[in-house]
């Protein structure tokens, strides 16, 4: 990857060869051995997603607003990525960096393409360029932080269709939007963009340096007050969410991976410590990061132990998707893992449901 990225250096305008820098050099110490799983997969997509932008921005026949618009996005992403290297940065403020560029980076194929609805696309540029502002300059602390995560949840909704394996609601691959598919710019019904977009500006005011305490606090309760309307309108969007097709150990495995990339380690093993193997409790588990379905009754569960051995287990999916269930409530999925994987997660909770297991009210269908 970084060869790629220096290939693209030449071509592209000097005021981005810096944050190429910036970008090489994270990838470089995200690739050390104690460095988790998770955080390398998140940097590595991003840096994935920059590298096509910067083709974009290097093409001579993309219009020069659009230019403009991609390059200060390039930059603002990849300060926020640099953020995240800080060694005074908490671990899990690191992760909710990256976590955060993979999802927003997921995005900038559709800002760049054509066809995209202008209004869609101007939402887009708008909560990437606010939210990775807000994480960079808080390192991706405190309520600005966990606000970031929380908008990122929409990306995938409003990028537009994404394919099951990906967990996370992101899709870097993208080429149509909600409103590109109903085949006009109309506002979504459940204006799950505009009121990211709302949450992304009040983001930005509360982060800003320059602004007065007294003008920080307003913008403070006023992007609490937006997120909460934010999370109402992923709900709905969620809600409305056609059932997937997927078997039980498919439906699981999304919604497992999706929750083992935004919900702390901490708070994972402690939930999880009665499914986890004692090997794992008594040397601590820094990172887990992946599930793959071995048919419907078992997930095969990789993690990263602390003493930076990867490992895995067999996992049964009914108790594992209960505890997460007890975890995670379902209204607070949407803005946690994603509109998409949390159709996932009710799926997988129906199956169970229907065998007599109870993943307690993630199997209440709409009900939020």
């Amino acid at each position: 990857m970084t060869a790629a990225l220096n290939a693209r250096r030449d071509d592209v305008p000097e005021e981005l060869k810096s944050s190429i820098d910036s970008l090489t050099d994270t990838l470089r110490a995200v690739a050390a051995p104690e460095t988790k799983p998770q955080d390398r997969g998140a940097v590595t997509e991003s840096a994935e997603a920059l590298a096509s932008t910067l083709g974009v921005i290097s093409d001579d026949s993309t219009p020069g607003e659009v230019r403009d618009q991609l390059t200060a996005l390039v930059k603002q992403v990849t300060a926020a990525m640099d953020a995240g290297q800080d060694p005074d940065v908490a671990e899990e403020d690191g992760s909710r960096l990256f976590v955060v560029a993979k999802w927003t980076t997921s995005a900038l194929d559709t800002i760049a393409a054509r066809k995209t609805p202008q209004r869609t696309g101007e939402q887009l540029a708008t909560i990437v360029e606010n939210v990775n502002y807000s994480m960079e300059k808080t390192k991706g602390a405190g309520e600005t932080g966990r606000a970031g995560v929380a908008v990122g949840a929409s990306i995938g909704f409003l990028i537009g269709p994404n394919p099951p394996q990906d967990s996370t609601g992101s899709n870097t691959a993208a080429t149509s939007s909600p409103a590109e598919e109903s085949g006009n710019d109309s506002e979504d019904p459940t204006d799950v963009g505009g009121s990211s977009e709302k949450v992304s500006q009040y983001m930005r005011r509360a982060s800003d340096p320059d602004s007065s305490q007294a003008e920080r606090s307003e913008a403070l309760r006023e992007m609490r007050k937006h997120t909460a309307r934010m999370k109402d309108e992923q709900r709905k969007a969620a809600a409305a969410q056609e059932e997937p097709n997927a078997a039980l150990g498919e439906a699981a495995e999304v919604c497992v991976t999706a929750i083992f990339g935004t919900v702390s380690e901490r708070k994972l093993s402690k939930e999880l410590e009665d499914l986890t193997p004692q090997s794992w409790d008594t040397t601590g588990v820094k990172d887990f990061w992946r599930a793959r379905a071995e048919g419907n009754e078992v997930l095969d569960v990789r993690a990263f132990l602390r003493n930076e051995v990867n490992t895995h287990a067999p996992f049964e999916v009914g108790a594992l998707v209960v505890d997460l269930a007890r975890m995670v409530p379902l209204r607070d999925l949407p803005s946690t893992v994603g509109i998409k994987p949390t159709s996932y997660c009710k799926q997988a909770a129906k199956y169970l449901e229907e065998n007599e297991v109870s993943a307690g009210d993630w199997a209440a269908g709409d009900d939020y």
